[in-house]
């Protein structure tokens, strides 16, 4: 599918100029994806069952990467209420939106929210996405 080879290459673009390391494996359903923060390295685990999109878990565990100060090690984990997953979500989200928004200006982010919360699987968390993209709105207008 087109937007699987555009953005699998938008996110190993992030991850080469930031030097991480992506692996995959076969763990089983219920074994989430891993961010070590010492070793700037994402574990994804191809069999991880969850409606969040392989490439929403991908961007927020190189958030957790990027952005923190950390020196632990995360598990995915977007519907926890600690701050540094909120803030790998909305990190993540923006990564998504800078990719997402870019292909197509017709239309503003905010009428194309819908689909690009069905695209990356955000639908429990599209409160965060709104509050992206509200900043977004607001930036844009000043």
């Amino acid at each position: 599918m087109y937007i699987d080879e555009k953005i699998s290459a938008y996110l190993e673009k992030i991850i080469t100029i930031n030097h991480l390391t992506l692996l995959y494996i076969d763990g089983t359903t219920f074994d989430p994806d891993v961010a070590n923060v010492q070793k700037k390295a994402i574990i994804v685990n191809k069999n991880y069952q969850t409606k969040f999109s392989i490439y929403f878990r991908i961007a927020h565990e190189i958030s957790h990467l990027i952005y923190t100060t950390s020196n632990t090690t995360y598990t995915f984990s977007p519907l926890s209420k600690l701050s540094d997953e909120k803030e790998a979500n909305l990190h993540a989200i923006q990564i998504l939106a800078d990719f997402y928004f870019s292909e197509n200006q017709t239309h503003s982010r905010w009428e194309r929210r819908f689909q690009f919360i069905e695209t990356f699987g955000l639908g429990q968390i599209v409160h965060l996405v709104e509050k992206i993209l509200i900043q977004e709105k607001v930036s844009s207008i000043n």
